[in-house]
């Protein structure tokens, strides 16, 4: 496996998660009456959940880290 498989591995999981776990949690507190508090939820968890996932892919790029197999074939 090449160093993108580990990267693709670490920043899809992860951005993904973090991004509908943001917005899940924030619209408990959101007020549905205001769009642009709306907007500024989901960029935020993009932002957050891209650049997260970017540094974290990255550092798994670095460290190959990988789901570990217990069973020798």
């Amino acid at each position: 496996m090449n160093r993108f498989h580990y990267f693709k591995m670490t920043f899809l999981a992860i951005s993904a998660g973090l991004f509908v776990g943001t917005i899940v949690y924030g619209l408990f507190d959101l007020d549905f009456t205001q769009n642009e508090a709306l907007t500024k939820l989901i960029l935020k968890a993009l932002f957050t959940a891209t650049a997260t996932g970017l540094i974290l892919g990255l550092l798994n790029m670095v460290f190959k880290l990988g789901p570990s197999s217990t069973t020798k074939a």
